[in-house]
């Protein structure tokens, strides 16, 4: 970022000032002059407000920058232009204020524009986003821009002398290590999360181990005692209480055995009596049922004679539609005969053909295996086509390559031989550009001292003529004072004093009548008339009032008049006369100007010179570059030259477009051939096949005709046989008994219904009679009672058992979680033990006792002190170098610096050196710290710095080292700002930005010397 303009209104001293930095212009270090208080450092402000609203120093806050003497309606406002790479942008910003005659305050503005087109374009126009935006643009925040661009007074020296802890929020702005100890309280969060996970564990096992069940046994109740955090001896006696339950499970499952058999028993006698008491019951139902059957003997007589009719046309039908089946098959397989006899002659048709096709395509095949062997032998060639191309193409390409870089080595040999001759061995004088700038430096302190005596000349003419104006003006206050006192005495002053006594007397006079004694002189009043004219008394008052006014203002002119001429004798006594004739400065004028010249001149030859050597140190490495990249060439030609040769031997062919196409060519009519050969061979094969399948099928189907036509003839027997068996002599007779057929299932069908059921009520009877036989009948009803009593008893000792086993089950489930509780917590203590740590190490609890966000900072730390100790060493002749001190303590400790001193060879604390040293120290440090987080800001464009008071501490020699070091910074490309009223720097730096105060208020002006 660089700075172009900068407008300020009722901003410090500043009421309405304008400072231009495109005067620096080459001159990339410039010093800021004033006296004190005149509000250098205002400036510093100004720009950091402009950005970011706040004060180049934390001390001071925004109500702080505004102009005492600014007028009470009227806003303070900053504009801001500055270029940031190749754009350039406008912020305008106005602070808050209260107003004459409001109570509430007017609210600030922020206004950002980006030059576009010719013309500003506004960007942003509220204060949060067009911070934000800032901050984007720049990328860095105010603290961080204070650190790079701004060296404010004390801030840097603040920072070398300040304790860990302060260093600590110096260095996390900085660089964002905030984040660091969000890593660590994520960690520790999360460590804090697992030991809640491992205490809930622990809960539950505290939990289950009190749910767990002891059988009313003292031994396991005494176990209950055991802590439940003890899991290596809840693991040894768990199986203790498994065993126990074991055993009590086994005694009431013997228990329940013993009842379950005599209920077995009750249970048995009572089924056995409630048979025997069903069976005779049922005995007595079969038989009755059994009888009534009987009833329908003869009715099934009957139905068995018809069925056996039925029976003998049977067989007869059954030959009749064997018959027929035959005759169907036979027809068809007459048919299929037909058609496979067709089918043959086609296929036959078709292996001709084939087989003359075949013959013919295998007496050209001289032809491809010729194309067979020419694409074996370049198959590489033509898998590899895009190589051989490449080294055509680059043959052609590097070829005309190579004759451009032969004349462009023949050209840089030239240019190199050209730039030699005009260097001629020369050198850059700086020495002697010092000398001008000394001798320019006191040339100007000549001049301005003697313009000083002509502005003294022209200020001695202004006392002068104002010296004069006074005595005039007194001499005129005078007789105006003179002809006042005439008039004030040519007023009549008879009876002034009874004024103010016009009400009285007009009382006294109302009171009185004639012949009245006066109650103030006594005597008789006579008559009551107006003896005073009150109305000129009044007018006479007024006169002498106004004459007293105006003789009070004259003399209160007149004391002015002659304190202002007092002033200006004494302004006049002041200034010597030898001065005033001292003022001929032109003569200077014109050495000063022969000596820029002779300055601008030795500079711009020095300058040549430099741009001499660096074209010719370019040149030389343009030379060298182009002989490697010659040489590469030749290399590559070789090889493409084999790669080509190959190819062209091999193929033939000079094209590599041209093979490809003929290879490719060849390859299609080769596949083209293998396929028409294989796809003839495998059309024979399928024919033979055919024709092998179709010849079987037909011998088949003829060997099945004459098998058919047999069975028919014995059919045709078989039949005439039966009939004559039966007695039927026509198809007729046959065809009536065949129609009763239909009858038969269900004739059949009532007869085997009937039969079942006679046989099944005797099978029943003879059962039933066989089991009542010579058995005894009980009284149910109080076997059903011994019964019941027998359950009872038993189902008491298995609902004990049941509640035994739940509580069996109940403890298992509790011993199994137990067990997997203690297994996780196992594993889980093993497994987080080295996140505990690392919690614990990052938390600061290490050999370091460093936190990881302290760890960083130090980190960032010793790469700031490495970039200032390099400008240190330089400045204090090798002699310091600034360390960090590693003792351990508690806290953010670590980021303490000390000052190893190599003439002592020890480390020492940073306050024992002097004030100079310390600057010198501090100033490095500064310049580190900017460097550091210039590199970690992801590439700031930092093209200016400002630097604010340290200088006069140091002697002359170190005073030179400091500026080298800031020289070096201009070298950069950097626009470096000075404050300081050291007399010496002004000899250095030729521009000066002079700030310049009149009482209440300050104004600027760039000044070349």
């Amino acid at each position: 970022m660089r700075p172009l303009t900068l407008h300020l209104n009722n901003f410090g001293p500043f009421l309405k000032e304008v400072i231009d930095f495109n005067n620096v212009k080459d001159n990339q270090l410039f010093l800021i002059s004033g006296k004190t208080g005149s509000g250098k450092t205002m400036v510093f402000d100004a720009i950091v407000y402009a950005l970011f609203g706040e004060a180049s120093t934390k001390d001071r806050k925004e109500s702080d920058l505004r102009s005492h003497f600014a007028d009470s309606k009227t806003p303070m406002i900053v504009e801001f232009e500055f270029k940031l790479r190749d754009h350039i942008f406008k912020i305008v910003r106005q602070g808050a204020f209260i107003k004459e005659g409001n109570k509430n305050k007017t609210l600030g503005q922020l206004a950002i524009y980006q030059y576009e087109d010719d013309e500003f374009n506004l960007r942003e126009s509220k204060i949060n986003t067009g911070n934000q935006f800032i901050r984007d643009l720049l990328g860095v925040n105010a603290e961080q821009f204070r650190q790079l661009f701004i060296l404010p007074q004390g801030e840097f020296k603040r920072f070398l002398l300040s304790k860990s802890s302060e260093k600590q929020e110096i260095l996390r702005t900085l660089f964002n290590s905030q984040r660091f100890e969000e890593i660590q309280k994520h960690l520790s969060n999360d460590v804090k999360e697992v030991r809640e996970q491992i205490e809930k564990r622990f809960s539950i096992l505290e939990n289950n181990w009190r749910d767990i069940e002891t059988f009313n046994d003292e031994t396991l109740t005494e176990y209950k005692i055991i802590n439940a955090r003890q899991t290596n001896r809840i693991v040894e006696v768990l199986p203790e209480f498994k065993e126990k339950a074991r055993k009590i499970q086994q005694e009431l499952k013997e228990k329940k055995n013993v009842h379950k058999n005599e209920v077995i028993l009750a249970e048995n006698d009572l089924n056995y009596n409630l048979k025997l008491e069903e069976a005779l019951t049922k005995l007595k139902e079969k038989q009755q049922q059994y009888e009534q059957l009987l009833l329908d003997d003869d009715e099934i007589k009957k139905k068995i004679k018809l069925l056996n009719e039925i029976y003998e046309v049977r067989p007869l039908a059954n030959l009749l539609e064997s018959k027929e089946t035959l005759s169907l098959k036979k027809e068809k397989a007459i048919k299929d005969i037909e058609e496979k006899e067709k089918a043959i002659n086609i296929i036959t048709k078709k292996a001709h053909e084939n087989k003359k096709q075949l013959e013919k395509y295998l007496q050209s095949s001289e032809a491809i295996e010729d194309f067979r062997k020419y694409v074996e032998k370049c198959k590489l060639f033509y898998d590899k086509a895009i190589k051989y191309q490449d080294a055509y193409h680059q043959r052609e390409t590097i070829t005309s390559a190579y004759k451009t870089l032969e004349e462009k080595i023949k050209t840089q040999k030239q240019q190199l031989d050209a730039i030699t001759e005009k260097l001629n061995q020369r050198k850059p004088d700086y020495k002697k550009v010092e000398l001008l700038n000394s001798q320019i430096f006191n040339l100007n302190n000549e001049i301005k001292e003697l313009k000083q005596n002509e502005l003294k000349k022209i200020e001695f003419k202004s006392l002068q003529k104002r010296k004069k104006q006074q005595l005039e003006d007194i001499e005129k206050f005078h007789i105006q004072l003179q002809q006042l006192d005439d008039k004030y005495h040519d007023i009549d002053k008879t009876n002034m004093d009874l004024n103010n006594k016009k009400d009285i007397i007009a009382k006294v006079q109302s009171a009185l009548n004639s012949g009245d004694t006066c109650p103030i002189c006594g005597n008789e009043v006579h008559s009551i008339e107006e003896h005073l004219d009150f109305d000129e008394l009044t007018e006479r008052h007024q006169q002498l009032s106004i004459i007293e006014e105006q003789r009070s203002d004259i003399k209160e002119k007149k004391i002015k008049s002659e304190s202002e001429l007092n002033h200006l004798n004494e302004q006049i006594e002041k200034i010597s006369q030898k001065e005033l004739n001292n003022t001929n400065y032109h003569e200077l004028e014109k050495r000063i100007d022969y000596k820029h010249e002779e300055k601008q001149n030795l500079e711009k030859e020095n300058e040549e010179i430099n741009q001499l050597k660096e074209q010719l140190q370019k040149d030389e490495q343009s030379y060298h570059t182009l002989e490697l990249d010659m040489k590469n060439k030749q290399h590559t030609l070789r090889e493409n030259d084999i790669t080509i040769n190959d190819f062209e031997h091999n193929t033939d062919f000079d094209n590599v477009a041209k093979f490809v196409k003929v290879y490719e060519s060849n390859l299609e009519k080769i596949k083209e051939y293998d396929n028409i050969i294989y796809k003839l061979e495998q059309n024979i094969l399928n024919n033979n096949h055919q024709l092998s399948i179709e010849g079987n099928s037909k011998a088949y189907i003829e060997s099945s005709l004459k098998e058919l036509k047999n069975e028919l003839e014995n059919m045709n027997l078989k039949i005439d046989e039966e009939m004559a068996r039966i007695g039927f002599t026509q198809f007729a007779q046959v065809q009536e008994t065949i129609v009763k057929v239909a009858d038969k299932d269900k004739i059949e069908a009532e007869i085997n219904t009937y039969n079942k059921e006679k046989q099944s009520l005797k099978l029943v009877i003879s059962q039933l009679s066989e089991e009542t036989k010579n058995k005894k009948l009980q009284d149910s009803q109080h076997l059903k009672e011994v019964h019941q009593q027998k359950q009872q008893t038993l189902d008491k000792v298995a609902t004990e058992l049941s509640q035994h086993e739940y509580k069996i089950d109940f403890n298992q489930k509790k011993i199994n979680e137990i067990n997997t509780i203690i297994e996780k917590l196992e594993k889980e203590l093993k497994a987080q033990q080295e996140v505990f740590q690392l919690a614990e190490i990052l938390s600061g609890k290490n050999d370091q006792k460093l936190t990881l966000e302290n760890y960083v900072l130090i980190h960032y730390l010793e790469r700031i002190l490495a970039q200032a100790n390099q400008r240190l060493a330089l400045m204090t002749g090798q002699r310091y170098q600034l360390t960090r001190r590693e003792q351990i303590s508690q806290g953010y400790s670590g980021l303490e610096i000390d000052v190893f001193d190599s003439h002592s060879n020890q480390s020492r604390h940073i306050s024992s050196l002097s004030g100079g040293e310390t600057f010198q120290a501090s100033l490095a440090l500064a310049l580190g710290l900017s460097e550091v987080v210039q590199q970690e800001s992801g590439g700031i464009a930092l093209d200016s710095m400002f630097v604010d008071e340290g200088f006069g501490t140091l002697d002359q020699e170190t005073l030179e080292t400091a500026l080298d070091t800031l020289l070096s910074l201009k070298s950069t490309g950097r626009m470096v700002g000075i404050i300081s009223h050291v007399s010496e720097l002004k000899q250095r730096i030729p521009l000066i930005l002079e700030v310049s105060t009149e009482q209440y208020q300050s104004t600027t002006q760039f000044k070349r010397q």
